[in-house]
């Protein structure tokens, strides 16, 4: 998640300092993508914990 969280504040860095939009709205556009990558793996490690813990199915 470090690495993830490295990447979106790389591409935040890069939109502030570009000055093409079309740039920019990329950066940000792979900013958001990440940032929702990321809360998916999150939910996706919580449904694994959740199916490997669950007393009904052992």
């Amino acid at each position: 998640m470090a690495e993830q969280t490295w990447a979106t504040q790389q591409l935040l860095k890069l939109a502030a300092q570009t000055p093409q939009f079309k740039e920019r709205a990329l950066y940000l556009a792979l900013a958001e993508l990440n940032e929702e990558q990321q809360r998916r793996i999150k939910l996706a490690q919580g449904e694994i914990d959740g199916r490997t813990w669950n007393p009904s199915r052992w």
